[in-house]
């Protein structure tokens, strides 16, 4: 199922600047965390949690075209693991330790200007799909886990799909580039690893499991837009004249160029 939503993300950001050459393209970085909790509710009414806390940073190239964004990151992660001495018999993390890793994304996004002067304010709010790549243990660790018998899976099985949502403004620089800062909120569905977890607890001592993984990131990026048209707000993505007050006509000059409402 993950396959399949990475493969239509993909075809749909790499022929979004093919239909036309009136486009928004820009790049920069991100960096943010995600606070990861396993829960289960054992026989006997007793909880048990398992913390996964990770710091992610990366680097940006994004498309735009009018209220549609489609952007490509590619990143690192380190994760702290706090195991939990009821669920370690079924994740088989039986001691804290760190997890450094390399993900790339693919996500598309739906988003909503307002213009306002020199700036741009805007809500955004789509769905990305993260590819594990990389994941490199930074504390000695050698006990099996769930999944893959001798390694804590591979970095396959971290690959997973988030929903994103939030806002951020853009400031003109010049008529063609500005600075976009943002703001995102995402929520990442279970990884296969994650689900593996779930199984293996739900499918002993009639357990209860659930996994919910929420987290944040800034973007700092710089945007230039790609015309053949002119005009234009290179922030907003949507056409019109800056400042213009109307619409001019043809040729000429004086009264005959404005155009006066009825």
């Amino acid at each position: 199922m993950h396959k399949k939503i990475y493969l239509v993300i993909g075809v749909i950001f790499l022929s979004a600047p093919v239909f036309s050459f009136d486009f928004t393209t820009g790049y920069g970085f991100n960096m943010g965390a995600n606070f990861d909790t396993l829960s289960a509710e054992m026989p006997g009414g007793t909880t048990a949690r398992q913390l996964y806390n990770q710091f992610n940073f990366g680097a940006v190239v994004f498309f735009e075209k009018s209220y549609f964004v489609a952007d490509l990151s590619f990143g690192g992660s380190f994760t702290g693991f706090v195991s939990n001495d009821i669920l370690k018999r079924y994740t088989f993390v039986g001691d804290n330790y760190q997890l450094a890793g390399a993900n790339a994304g693919i996500g598309l996004y739906f988003k909503y200007p307002f213009r306002l002067d020199r700036l741009t304010i805007f809500a955004t709010a789509g769905l990305q799909g993260i590819i594990g790549l990389s994941r490199t243990f930074t504390k000695d660790y050698g006990l099996q886990n769930a999944k893959k018998g001798d390694s804590y899976g591979l970095a396959s099985d971290w690959s997973r799909i988030a929903v994103k949502g939030g806002g951020g403004v853009d400031i003109d620089i010049s008529d063609k580039m500005f600075f976009r800062g943002g703001l995102l909120i995402n929520y990442r569905f279970n990884s296969s690893l994650d689900q593996a977890f779930l199984n293996a607890i739900q499918n002993a001592d009639d357990s209860v499991a659930s996994n919910f993984n929420m987290g944040f990131e800034f973007e700092f990026l710089l945007g230039y837009k790609i015309s053949t048209n002119g005009g234009g707000s290179p922030a907003s993505g949507l056409g019109g004249s800056r400042g213009s007050g109307g619409s001019r006509g043809g040729g000429g000059s004086g009264d005959d160029d404005i155009y006066y409402p009825r």
